[in-house]
């Protein structure tokens, strides 16, 4: 024992001590256990596995095999364990250069630690890896481990295939897995399939240095007038969490409209043409910025021990979740304050994520029905597009989920159907499904509980030491910070989120498999320009309008044609647009081209009818594919009389762009000028976005 303080203090200083459990959780590892840590956020889990590590390589065993749900999580446990002198590197795909230079390291043993995905796991060039015997495995470690377990908060199909690496690892090879997040439900599904010799190690939950409160503005405009009236009052740097990618961008917008420093962090974020991730979080590190406004892509394990406070924007789906974010405050500062606002949307968008969290029984059936025609060719996932009217993202879970359960298996592109019998087993996800509406309800009573907060978490959690904390809204029985907001600030945050608009990016390309004049790529000169579109779909703001005009009135609001030129009028003479013209509708024949053409004289432009509906075709939104949407909006627009000069191209919903791009390149075609896209409302489906 003495040997691993001795460690510990090399690393950290003489002042170093082990926190309660830290000692005896390395030791169990270097024991030969298989252990779960639980133990609350912060409390530093990740330096068992690295101190760990450190005496393991010192013996000239093998290296420690990570598994890490998250990048911005690898990176961060790359830079703590160089504070203890080890090589450590990741695997993943943003990295792909560095590839095989990590695979020559590893064959010359001279890397520590590697962090790989779950999804790793089912790379073909990766198993060959742990095939060949280059990974010499003396540690293998489930960071997160609450997503093994169905019944986790986060459960992922992926790490299913942990437990088929564990069982193939000779028993004396020590695991580990750690969580912050695990309740007496989940610490059993892990012992199940990790094994009944599993020793767990758990300790309080409890988090002195938070104070939590719950404010209730319910309107995203009283929110944002919130946040920009008490920013100063909040300690140091913190972050905003969002459930969706458009409300991040909403409120990233909003800060530096009020000149507070911050910057947005979201899954996809680098497809969308912005900045690194890498970067994003360096300024977060490096106290660059006040704010880091993310959404839940930005969470689990990572370590800054000095944020000042977390904001929760909307109610997050259950109370786990939250815990764990709400930890990434506190952890090396005496005070911290967590702020959980409640907004109308909430329930709606949670119950969106419920809902789409496991694949349908309809869907899985439809995919495997599709894999079993084609056994011997085999079916790439485009092919299963054009097949089966299914979301891409939808396919993508249903073959990530049938792969992991063994129905199918994925042969170079080509997915085929392996000889195992295969039903859906429905009433797993039918439970799972449950559990969450349980959950979500259990957000919505602590967010109304009068008594302790933290107490109330802990207890949620099945924590014997949950007690009260003595420091949050309801123990202090006073609010931490007024819920007042200044009528000013509040009347500027309507003002924002009415005149908030989105760019619409033009499609460069057409459908995989799509070639239009022998090219897949659409040729520059007959693409639309980059677009205009003012506001999204239901948001606050104009949402209301638009859908009453669309759904009830057939007739858009004069408001809108006011808001929509206002938005427009230098847009229009940036852009040298000469003239306006409108998708047309069979069903709602004069609901698109009224509305363009009063917005064509408030701009004072020419309106022309130049497009029209040539088939009465299905309703684009009912489409769940880009090669069925193209398809869909090629056969139903023919055009008639071109003016000359570029054009404002009027709809009022853009979601997946192919009547835009179709439209754009017909009109091209036929000698039209540059053709800029305007739509009312983005109805993209952006609340599934992460």
């Amino acid at each position: 024992m003495e040997k691993l303080l001795q460690e510990l203090k090399a690393a950290y200083g003489e002042a170093a001590e082990f926190r309660d459990g830290q000692r005896e959780a390395v030791q169990g590892v270097l024991d030969g256990k298989r252990m779960l840590v639980v133990q609350k956020t912060g409390w530093g889990k990740s330096l068992v596995y690295f101190l760990a590590t450190k005496i393991i390589r010192k013996r000239s065993q093998g290296i420690t095999l990570i598994i890490s749900p998250l990048l911005a999580l690898m990176n961060n446990q790359i830079a703590a364990a160089d504070k203890l002198g080890l090589h450590v590197e990741t695997i993943n795909s943003e990295n792909t250069d560095d590839w095989e230079a990590i695979h020559e390291e590893l064959k010359n043993g001279c890397i520590d630690a590697l962090i790989i995905s779950p999804e790793r796991l089912a790379n073909d060039g990766f198993r060959g890896l742990l095939a060949e015997g280059s990974l010499q495995i003396g540690l293998f470690v489930v960071d997160e481990a609450h997503c093994i377990s169905d019944w986790g908060h986060d459960f992922r199909p992926d790490y299913r295939r942990i437990v088929d690496i564990i069982q193939t690892l000779p028993s004396y090879i020590p695991v580990l897995a750690t969580t912050a997040t695990a309740n007496d439900r989940v610490v059993e599904d892990i012992r199940r399939q990790l094994g009944e010799d599993l020793t767990v190690s758990r300790g309080s939950l409890m988090r002195e240095s938070l104070e939590i409160q719950v404010v209730k503005p319910k309107t995203k405009e009283e929110r944002l007038a919130w946040i920009a009236d008490h920013m100063e009052e909040l300690p140091g740097t913190g972050l905003i969490y969002c459930l969706t990618v458009s409300d991040c961008q909403l409120v990233h917008k909003w800060l530096q409209a009020n000149r507070i420093a911050s910057k947005c962090y979201y899954a996809d974020i680098e497809a969308d043409g912005t900045e690194k991730k890498a970067e994003i979080v360096s300024d977060f590190l490096e106290n660059r910025i006040k704010v880091l406004v993310a959404t839940v892509a930005f969470g689990m394990g990572f370590d800054k021990p000095d944020i000042g406070f977390v904001i929760h924007f909307q109610k997050p789906g259950n109370l786990v979740a939250y815990y764990q974010q709400i930890g990434r405050a506190g952890r090396g500062i005496d005070r911290a304050i967590a702020v959980l606002m409640q907004g109308e949307e909430d329930d709606r968008i949670n119950n969106y994520f419920i809902d789409t969290a496991f694949p349908t029984e309809d869907l899985m059936v439809e995919i495997m029905k599709a894999v079993r025609e084609n056994p011997d060719s085999g079916l790439r996932q485009a092919d299963l597009e054009r097949l089966i009217n299914m979301k891409p993202t939808k396919i993508k879970a249903c073959i990530k989920y049938l792969t992991v359960e063994k129905a199918i298996y994925k042969e170079g592109s080509c997915f085929r159907p392996t000889a195992r019998p295969w039903k859906p087993d429905m009433e797993k996800s039918r439970k799972i499904t449950e559990i969450r509406r349980n959950e979500l309800c259990q957000v919505n009573d602590f967010a109304n509980t009068k008594k302790c907060y933290m107490e109330y978490i802990a207890e949620t959690l099945d924590d014997s030491h949950a007690c009260g904390c003595g420091r949050c809204a309801n123990c202090l029985d006073r609010q931490i910070i007024s819920d007042f907001v200044e009528p000013d600030t509040l009347m500027r945050a309507q003002r924002f989120v009415r005149q908030d608009y989105n760019v619409i990016q033009p499609r460069r390309y057409w459908p995989l498999g799509v070639y239009v004049d022998e090219r897949n790529r659409i040729q520059p000169e007959f693409s639309c320009e980059e677009g205009r579109v003012l506001s999204n779909y239901g948001s606050a703001g104009w949402g209301e309008l638009i859908i009453q005009g669309k759904y009830g009135d057939n007739y858009f609001d004069d408001r809108l044609v006011e808001a929509s030129a206002e938005l427009l009028a230098d847009f229009v003479e940036e852009n040298e647009i000469k003239w306006v013209t409108a998708v047309p509708s069979l069903r709602r024949p004069e609901l698109v081209p009224g509305f363009a053409k009063r917005l064509a004289e408030r701009l004072q432009l020419p309106y022309t009818e130049t497009i029209e509906k040539v088939e009465d075709t299905i309703c684009q939104k009912e489409l769940n594919t880009s090669f069925r949407q193209h398809r869909n909006a090629e056969a139903s627009f023919g055009i008639k009389h071109v003016p000359e000069g570029n054009v404002l191209l009027v709809d009022d919903m853009v979601d997946s762009k192919w009547t835009f791009t179709v439209c754009g390149y017909k009109l091209r075609r036929q000698g039209s000028g540059k053709v800029f896209p305007f739509a009312l409302a983005n109805s993209a489906g952006r609340v599934g976005d992460r």
